[in-house]
């Protein structure tokens, strides 16, 4: 059961997130005194949740949102405006724990899902911003995220020259605090 925490926090946060639309009340204090004491991700655009998945043959990145929320209850207690630091990296089946190694496909009850064997080589993954100054990438109107820049949302697509399928992690860390919010990516032609 504790191999599974992770995915199911996500995805409880997910139905958290949709049912209240995005939104929440925030303590009324300075979004940027608060200290999270959870994080969860989304890879809904407009209020339609999606998965966690990225067609290496597609032309648009996913797209990933993280909420900061203090308290028990998580969907009363969004703060505000939080911002975080990203960082992304293959997912191991062998070395990683269950909890990171599995993905879930399309909307429950569908279940879990294995990772693939990671590739031979692993590369840095990128994780890009939509029209941001900076490096350009493989998805016309997206560049590099610069490392240790803080967001919101960014954006997660297939690693270039790595032929799918592959899983990915993806993490935000709160700069507020310690806390992080991460979540496992499939990047598949057909999850």
């Amino acid at each position: 059961m504790r191999g599974l925490a992770l995915p199911m926090l996500t995805a409880c946060g997910l139905a958290l997130l949709t049912g209240c639309g995005g939104a929440g009340s925030g303590f009324g204090a300075d979004p940027a005194s608060e200290v999270p004491t959870a994080v969860v991700l989304d890879a809904g655009v407009g209020g339609q949740v999606q998965a966690f998945e990225v067609d290496p043959g597609g032309t648009a990145p996913l797209e990933v949102t993280a909420v900061g929320y203090k308290g028990g209850q998580l969907f009363n207690n969004i703060i505000p405006d939080e911002m975080f630091v990203w960082a992304a990296r293959f997912v191991n089946p062998a070395t990683d724990p269950p909890s990171i190694a599995t993905y879930t496909v399309g909307a429950a009850p569908n279940g879990f899902k294995t990772c693939p064997a990671v590739p031979k080589t692993t590369p840095f993954v990128p994780i890009l911003q939509q029209f941001g100054g900076g490096t350009p990438s493989a998805y016309p109107g997206y560049t590099l995220l610069p490392t240790a820049q803080s967001a919101a949302t960014v954006f997660l697509g297939a690693v270039p020259g790595i032929a799918a399928p592959y899983c990915l992690l993806i993490q935000a860390t709160s700069v507020n605090g310690s806390v992080i919010g991460a979540h496992t990516v499939i990047v598949s032609h057909s999850p």
